[in-house]
This record gives C-alpha cells, sequence and structure tokens, in this order.
C-alpha cells in the first residue's frame, strides 16, 4: 500500500521567479498626451453608441439619452472607462494614445500587465485628484496612483528585444558568496595587539 507521507518535502520542478526590475517610466509629457488621445478616443466611442443606439431605438433612444439622470451618466462614463482600459492594456499593453506615442505598460517585471492589474490601474484612475498625483509626482519617479496602487510602468516601447529596466540591485547580491566586508562581519572582536603597529 502506498502511504502519502505529509512531512516530505515536494516533488514539483522549481521555476525560476520572474525578477524585479528597475524601470523608468516614460515623461510626464508623453503621459499627458496619452490621456489626451484616449479622452479624444473615448469620446468618439461614445458617440458611435449614441449613433448605433439612435439607429436601433429612434426617438425612444433620444428620449432615454435627453431623460438621463446625472448618476446614470456618471456611471456609464465610468463603467466605460474601465472597460476601455482594462481591455486594452490587459489584451495588448497599450491603449490608443500608448500605441500613437510609443509606450507601454508593464509589470514591476517588465511583463504586460495581466487583466486584474489592468482592472486595479482602471479602478485607480477613478481615484479623484488621481491626473494630480502623476502632475505632482517627482521627476525622476514619474508614477500616478493608478501606476503605483497596480505596480505598473508606463515606460517608452523597448526597441529591439531590450528589456523593459535593469536588473533591481539587491545587498545579497553583494555577499552571495557568504563574504562579510570586516566590519559587519558578525563576531568580529578587535583587539589592541591588531590596532597598534
Amino acid at each position: 500500500m502506498d502511504e502519502h507521507n505529509p512531512y516530505s518535502a515536494s516533488t514539483a520542478a522549481i521555476s525560476d521567479a520572474p525578477q524585479l526590475l528597475d524601470i523608468e517610466s516614460t515623461t510626464k509629457v508623453r503621459r499627458f498626451l496619452n490621456w489626451l488621445i484616449d479622452k479624444i478616443v473615448f469620446y468618439v466611442i461614445w458617440i458611435g453608441i449614441g449613433v448605433v443606439a439612435v439607429l436601433i431605438g429612434g426617438e425612444s433612444a433620444m428620449k432615454w439619452f435627453d431623460e438621463l439622470h446625472w448618476s446614470m451618466d456618471y456611471a456609464l462614463t465610468y463603467a466605460t472607462l474601465v472597460v476601455y482600459y482594462t481591455f486594452m492594456e490587459g489584451a495588448f499593453g497599450f491603449t490608443i494614445g500608448k500605441l500613437i506615442t510609443q509606450t507601454r505598460v508593464v509589470d514591476q517585471y517588465g511583463r504586460q500587465p495581466t487583466f486584474w492589474r489592468a482592472f486595479l490601474r482602471s479602478l485607480g484612475r477613478l481615484i479623484p485628484f488621481d491626473a494630480f498625483s502623476l502632475l505632482m509626482s517627482e521627476d525622476h519617479i514619474r508614477r500616478g496612483w493608478h501606476d503605483s496602487l497596480a505596480k505598473t510602468y508606463v515606460i517608452d516601447r523597448p526597441r529591439d528585444g531590450m528589456p523593459a529596466g535593469k536588473p533591481r540591485h539587491s545587498i545579497s547580491d553583494e555577499f552571495a558568496d557568504g563574504v562579510l566586508p570586516q566590519a559587519a562581519r558578525p563576531n568580529a572582536v578587535t583587539t589592541t595587539a591588531e590596532i597598534s603597529p
């Protein structure tokens, strides 16, 4: 009888964990152009939805749009915004604005974001004053709240297969061979014989 030992080590293969990268975000000017182009695309989408609704529904659709309560208007606008950004960034890693400005969205490992991360980015955009968080960010960081919450970056599109960033430097890299500097060695006792010439 084959008994399973719950205390035995796993026999599953160990896969390499993705490596965190130091990623440089694109400029604030490009981020602004992304926002502006996507805003225009967003209005075009809504105009298209309105035209199709009127063509199909006729007078009743026009009346529904005219009598639309402001709260329903906000809900539909935000829902469309979340769907647009989540689909585009989750499926392709860019929106129409980012495609035109040659920028991409990546996660902290330099990979295209998952739909979950893209959804978190989209929800982050609904935070009041989120756009100002990017404008007020330090010049060497250039990230808004929706970037930070989803652990994503907007970068210039990498060329020729270049990585999205450099491997993140860690202190363990310096001491990988187990040699510690003299001052950091535990139990290092300095005697007066070692100090005096």
